[in-house]
């Protein structure tokens, strides 16, 4: 179910007020916040609603676990009851059809739940036990990510690598459909169980609290990945409503369609073709179609975390900031700071600390933060494009690192000069990342960037219609940027000013949405 479609207008029109009338019942308006998000979820596909509860249930247990306690028959219940019972609404709803394939992973996740439960209650070191809830958290959790998202990819490729020695596995390709959201809400679990178990936060035994913090709608499909620290106490208590604060939401959420609809969908017309056949194409309409998808996703991901949390102030919560106006960035570290928060940090805390941080030397700093960003690439997907752009990534920040660039643009007496000659060298590095991301292969990549560089036509290609709809965000966020180094907000602007940019973004989501609307990119992921 997709925001701007009209399914998900009648939904959250029946949702608002029954939460609105429950929203001072927590109970009552958390079991509330559930069942709308498995509508929420299911309505793409309701098979996989099963696989969303079941890591509810194994993640509830898992904190419990890590947090040193010994799981009681009472905790083991809810998870197996909730699990059924998904399971079993969601076998109705699928009138009965694929039976086997709908109830034999449930019967297989509740044995694992009862094996889980029996054998690491049986330790009787809680040092032990909490490592081995942990791991079995973690493992569990990859697994089934790797299965539905990277088995195709590492069976192909072993089967690609064997055959150029002469062996020949034979690997067909399966049809595994990849769960939405599923590389979030992973992460998003992963990390609560690490931190009970680093002791930086105590784990609940409301059941109902935790599946209200995994499944929360309006950032279940794409982020931000959201911390428990900053979500649970959100979900224990009463959340104010007010008036200003459902403006705020609405003017967010406004600003994410427009982002999303009239930006990203309209500039992927640009960029699609290119990708899809960039021979012959003249260096001009190559830099077009590059530039068109670096706002593409930029829209496109920052839309839908505008929109997700305009709709998380709606109901009163609050949902962290994910972008950070990241094209006015001036090092490859502060792009980090500023793109894809939640998940920067993600990795910070819970691989590149782990791997050793800065510890240890510049030499391994240098191979952790490769290591990190070459694995966050293969978050993003499945195939050789995104090992690529993370690698990518990954080799300009040690560069940066190395020549001690950061240091030298942030100094005390930098000035607005050394600022934008540091951005205008960056941004091309970004946006050639940019080309292997969206690239159908790497000889696509390839083929798109020699191209640039071979500078022939680069008045050719449609700029025009490239700057209509990329330069307004552009030039919204530029101000944007001032007024954030002046301490400035929009709320704080004249009345007058505040009414004409909603108008202004009214119009520009009836009149200028693109013909035939695209899919939230980072529903792949």
């Amino acid at each position: 179910m997709l925001f701007f479609t009209w399914p998900f207008a009648v939904f959250f029109a029946l949702f608002y007020p029954a939460f609105l009338m429950l929203r001072r019942r927590v109970r009552a308006r958390n079991v509330l916040l559930i069942v709308a998000a498995f509508i929420f979820y299911g309505w793409w596909d309701v098979r996989f609603t099963t696989l969303l509860a079941f890591t509810v249930g194994l993640d509830y247990l898992s904190a419990l676990g890590a947090a040193g306690r010994r799981i009681t028959r009472g905790q083991w219940a809810k998870s197996c009851l909730f699990l059924g019972g998904v399971g079993l609404v969601a076998l109705v709803a699928n009138h009965g059809h694929q039976f086997a394939l709908m109830t034999l992973p449930v019967l297989a996740a509740l044995l694992l739940y009862t094996g889980l439960t029996y054998a690491l209650n049986a330790i009787e070191d809680e040092a032990v036990r909490r490592r081995r809830w942990l791991h079995a958290c973690v493992i569990v959790n990859l697994a089934v990510l790797c299965f539905f998202k990277y088995m195709n990819f590492f069976g192909e490729s072993l089967d690609h690598a064997l055959s150029a020695l002469g062996v020949h596995l034979g690997y067909v390709s399966l049809a595994i459909i990849l769960p939405l959201g599923i590389s979030f809400h992973t992460f998003q679990s992963i990390g609560r169980t690490i931190d009970v178990s680093r002791g930086r936060l105590e784990p609940s035994d409301d059941f109902i609290e935790f599946a209200t913090f995994l499944t929360f709608f309006p950032q279940i499909l794409a982020g931000p990945i959201e911390r428990a620290a900053h979500m649970l106490p959100q979900f224990r208590h009463v959340q104010t409503v007010s008036w200003a604060l459902a403006r705020q939401g609405m003017v967010l959420f406004l600003w994410g369609l427009f982002k999303k609809q009239v930006v990203a969908d309209n500039l992927a017309v640009l960029a699609n073709p290119v990708f899809h056949a960039p021979h012959g194409l003249s260096s001009g309409e190559l830099l077009v179609g590059v530039l068109a998808f670096s706002f593409q996703i930029y829209g496109d991901f920052s839309g839908y975390s505008d929109m997700a949390r305009g709709l998380a102030a709606l109901m009163g919560f609050d949902l962290r900031i994910n972008f950070a106006l990241p094209y006015f960035s001036r090092t490859p570290s502060e792009f980090w700071r500023r793109w894809h928060i939640s998940l920067s940090q993600w990795l910070r805390d819970y691989l590149y600390i782990a791997l050793g941080g800065n510890r240890g030397g510049a030499w391994n700093t240098c191979r952790n933060l490769m290591l990190t960003m070459v694995l966050g690439g293969l978050w993003h997907g499945a195939a050789w494009t995104f090992i690529v752009w993370g690698f990518l990534h990954g080799l300009i920040l040690v560069l940066y690192r190395v020549a001690r660039v950061d240091d030298y643009v942030f100094r005390a007496d930098r000035t607005w000069l050394r600022g934008i000659v540091a951005w205008a060298v960056l941004m091309p590095l970004i946006a050639l990342t940019w080309t292997y991301f969206r690239a159908n292969g790497v000889e696509t990549g390839n083929t798109i960037v020699a191209g640039i560089l071979g500078l022939h036509g680069l008045a050719q290609g449609p700029w025009a219609t490239f700057a209509f709809y990329a330069l307004p965000l552009f030039a919204v966020e530029a101000a944007m940027r001032l007024a954030e180094d002046r301490g400035f907000a929009f709320v704080r602007l004249p009345y007058l000013l505040r009414y004409t940019a909603v108008v202004v973004l009214v119009l520009a989501n009836l009149v200028l949405v693109a013909s035939a609307g695209q899919q939230f990119i980072y529903f792949d992921f």
